[in-house]
């Protein structure tokens, strides 16, 4: 019989990928993280004309074809367990934007309070300045790969395994590591960047709200590719 590899944990929430996907994940977190955007620029040197579009849609790609090997039994398992609770997927994906929208003003609101309203985030900065170089590539990029990526690592790992053991935990870590994950290379440069992962925390914590309600990864992927939609249609 072929069992689910699923722990139960509070709200009965359950942990789908497996104990190889999970050290998969662990040995291609910081991979993704800090090996490839400190070696994809070299290719620059190497393949002259390759543009910052180019550079970026190279460095999703190898994430995207390494998920999907390396976690389509989770991908699956996932997959089923939103089949089975369409509500919950449906709720997952449209709750967690309206949450996402709701913390976001409410933390602009703060920033005008303590006079950063001027505070912008350097990554969507470099997209828009992307777009010149090729919408389609952006897009494939940004709805598509970046999403399904992410999610698996943030909220499938960061998030899930930890969230079967201690649940305080596995919302700090992956807060906080999907936020500075989005700003940690523009705060080698200046750290004062550093400040700029708190516009992330919104979507962060909705995120993790998609997932730990609906129950599978595919929640927050669906959400993800729809904010990320929505940012895209704007430019």
């Amino acid at each position: 019989m072929n069992q689910t590899p699923s722990t139960q944990g509070p709200l009965g929430f359950a942990d789908l990928m497996r104990p190889g996907e999970r050290i998969a994940a662990l040995i291609y977190l910081p991979v993704h993280i800090v090996v490839l955007p400190l070696l994809l620029p070299y290719l620059s040197y190497a393949i002259p004309g390759l543009s910052t579009v180019d550079l970026n849609l190279i460095y999703y790609s190898i994430g995207f074809v390494c998920c999907l090997l390396l976690f389509w039994r989770f991908l699956r398992a996932s997959f089923n367990a939103a089949w089975e609770r369409p509500g919950s997927l449906l709720l997952g994906v449209f709750g967690g934007y309206a949450m996402e929208l709701a913390l976001s003003m409410l933390l602009s609101s703060l920033l005008i309070i303590f006079g950063l309203q001027s505070v912008t985030s350097p990554n969507n900065e470099a997209i828009i300045s992307m777009a010149p170089e090729g919408m389609n590539k952006l897009t494939a990029m940004t709805v598509f790969m970046a999403p399904i990526v992410e999610e698996i690592l943030f909220r499938g790992l960061a998030f899930g395994v930890l969230r079967s053991r201690n649940r305080a935990a596995a919302w700090i870590v992956s807060v906080l590591l999907f936020s500075f994950y989005h700003v940690w290379q523009y705060a080698v440069i200046d750290p004062l960047y550093l400040l700029t992962a708190v516009l992330y925390i919104p979507a962060s914590i909705a995120l993790n709200w998609s997932y730990e309600r609906s129950g599978s990864i595919w929640a927050p992927i669906f959400y993800h590719m729809l904010t990320n939609a929505v940012g895209i249609s704007a430019l």
